[in-house]
């Protein structure tokens, strides 16, 4: 085999290395990990006096996604996130009867600009549709200890609404009293295509998992 021969085999070798290497090194030891999963504290559960009737989404509260990408065959786990987060919700005694949670998309950042810039404009179009709602329909029992400070755990029902596109939804739910402050976490698994949405894929740079999920952490304050 001549020396030319010898050169260019070995670049081919050498670029098929980098073009598995690089992606490889950027998913498992450059790119940030992803955030922990939105949860309520474990072990919370402290209550101060008796529960109120209506309660706000307050400060602390955070709501967004988390779906899986390919990036040159590596798997990585992207995740964004907003404090905009808002709504009513209604309690009679330990039992939630009506909750709605408006989350400001416009807000919502992940840990790559180019993806939020991506996000934001051609997937999500926020200058369209600048929110998403999720409206409990029916009650949820959280039990008659969780006035007492023990922690909930119960399935939600009710309806998402994403660009103007409502399906209905179930996902179990954790509730947990802190002070006078219900926190209460989830995450709604989706399934893109349903609300319109077409995963972004980018030749065999870039592709995105066909589901995902919303997550949410509330913090409830007394309203009033």
């Amino acid at each position: 085999m001549s020396r030319k021969v010898r050169y260019l085999v070995g670049a081919g070798v050498l670029l098929a290395l980098l073009v598995v290497a690089v992606p490889f090194a950027y998913a498992r030891w450059i790119a940030p990990d992803a955030a922990a999963p939105l949860a309520i504290t474990p072990g919370s559960g402290t209550a101060a006096g008796e529960l109120a009737g209506s309660y706000t989404v307050g400060p602390g509260s955070e709501a967004g996604y988390r779906v899986g990408e390919l990036l040159f065959g590596q798997r990585v786990e992207a995740v964004g996130r907003t404090s905009g987060v808002s709504g009513p919700v209604e309690l009679s005694g330990t039992e939630v009867t009506s909750g709605e949670v408006t989350v400001d998309m416009s807000t919502v950042t992940s840990d790559d600009g180019r993806r939020d810039e991506y996000f934001l404009g051609d997937l999500m179009e926020t200058d369209r549709y600048p929110t998403a709602v999720f409206t409990l329909t029916g009650p949820l029992d959280l039990g008659p200890e969780f006035a007492d400070g023990t922690p909930a755990e119960v399935t939600a029902t009710g309806t998402l609404t994403v660009k103007d596109v409502t399906r209905e939804v179930t996902f179990p739910l954790a509730a947990a009293r802190d002070g006078d402050t219900v926190n209460a976490s989830g995450a709604i698994p989706i399934t893109f295509t349903d609300f319109g949405i077409e995963p972004p894929a980018f030749g065999d740079v870039v592709t995105v998992d066909d589901t995902g999920e919303v997550e949410f952490l509330l913090a409830l304050t007394p309203a009033g």
